[in-house]
């Protein structure tokens, strides 16, 4: 069993010696952004989350983790100072870099948690094509969804657009890093979100039509976070309304979840095309 987890404070012996030891190594990349979070939260809020999400399952897993970059693409958010954006290019670049130098050494499986929306896209190229180019096996699991508060992450999501420095990414700062928070910025806060009315009425998961109205508001949302908020806060709920215990039960959800995907995984055999 290791006693460091972060690559980057593993001995080069340490590293061979789980790699030889441990059956069906698994390495997890943490993937986040340096981007405006509104004017409470601290930039690096996506990038510090994955980094302590990682860090625990890894611990919980026996893997060894790795994070290899802080910015992540977040263009939308460079309308705001202190962000700090990578091409897409450049992204992919990262995380193809990355997995190709484990799996020369020999690592076969790759999980990656993304806890920036903007990466995403980008995610499942890199997974896509590092399968075939390495042949090694990637995986970018979401979940759990189904439990109580799984349910409520999603409805939030739909119901206010809570998906960026709202009461949801508060709340995790508040339970990972509540020493970076500035909650006093907030007074007086009042909803700055810009956006048609009627555009707003489709944010109403009881309508009937909602999975279509949904999808028409996503494609009516302009590029840029400043096109539609003054604050950097998506969403119309309020952020001073986060609750850091919710916050930390979903933490648990999220790496207990992540810990059985790795074991369930272990147990697979290597597939042919994954060989030598």
């Amino acid at each position: 069993m290791l006693e460091k987890h972060w690559i980057h404070e593993l001995t080069r012996p340490a590293f061979v010696e789980w790699l030889e030891s441990e059956k069906s190594p698994v390495v997890i990349i943490g993937l986040g952004s340096i981007e405006q979070h509104g004017p409470h939260l601290p930039l690096g809020t996506d990038s510090m989350t994955a980094w302590e999400h990682v860090h625990e399952v890894a611990k919980r897993s026996n893997s060894v983790c790795v994070l290899p970059c802080f910015p992540g693409y977040s263009p939308h958010h460079m309308g705001f100072p202190g962000t700090i954006t990578f091409s897409e290019g450049t992204l992919l670049a990262v995380l193809m870099d990355t997995v190709g130098s484990l799996a020369r050494h020999g690592v076969k499986h790759f999980l990656i948690m993304n806890v920036h929306g903007g990466n995403t896209n980008i995610v499942n190229l890199a997974a896509q094509l590092a399968k075939r180019e390495f042949k090694v096996m990637v995986a970018a699991p979401s979940g759990p969804s189904d439990t109580e508060l799984g349910k409520l992450h999603a409805d939030k999501q739909k119901r206010h657009w809570d998906v960026h420095s709202g009461p949801t990414e508060t709340g995790t700062a508040l339970h990972l890093f509540p020493e970076l928070v500035e909650m006093e910025r907030l007074d007086g806060w009042k909803v700055t979100l810009k956006l048609d009315p009627k555009l707003m009425e489709f944010l109403d998961p009881d309508r009937k039509d909602f999975e279509m109205v949904s999808q028409v508001f996503r494609a009516c949302v302009e590029p840029d976070t400043d096109d539609f908020t003054s604050s950097g806060v998506w969403g119309k709920n309020d952020p001073r309304e986060a609750d850091p215990g919710e916050a930390k039960a979903r933490f648990e959800e999220k790496v207990n979840f992540l810990v059985e995907f790795i074991k369930v995984w272990k147990t697979i055999p290597l597939p042919p095309a994954f060989g030598e």
